[in-house]
């Protein structure tokens, strides 16, 4: 007797800002999210996909973070931060781990985090990145 199928893995769901959606203020994530349309204010939380559409204009606290669209204001990623090569970011970014695809672009102050979750020390001064092919 062949064996059941097993339902093919789902992904987490997640809450939406979809595009041409538009919030302003505090959004406090319990769970995976996704944007992609406009915030304006302040976003902490856990899991946080930024899409193609996104344009974002505050202050980000989230565990993880996966960029494609644009992003402006102050970063701050207790674990990894991905810029795709759709990004366009103008922040000031702190994460444990950076990770740039080619094509993105990353204006603003860079600083690691330790392991406790402070600024690891390092040299002052800002980072202007651009890692998009020049004509």
């Amino acid at each position: 007797m062949p064996e059941p199928l097993l339902p093919a893995p789902v992904e987490p769901e997640r809450s939406l800002i979809g595009p041409g959606a538009a919030f302003e203020g505090l959004l406090l994530l319990h769970g995976p999210a996704r944007v992609e349309g406009r915030v304006r204010g302040e976003i902490v939380g856990s899991s946080l996909w930024i899409g193609r559409t996104a344009e974002v204009e505050a202050r980000v606290d989230v565990d993880e973070l996966d960029v494609s669209g644009v992003v402006a204001g102050r970063v701050r990623v207790r674990g990894r931060a991905l810029l795709r090569a759709t990004a366009r970011v103008t922040a000031s970014v702190e994460a444990r781990s950076l990770v740039l695809e080619e094509g993105c672009v990353l204006e603003g102050r860079c600083s690691t985090l330790s392991t406790g979750g402070g600024p690891a020390p390092a040299a002052d001064g800002a980072a202007s990145l651009n890692f998009g092919r020049s004509m």
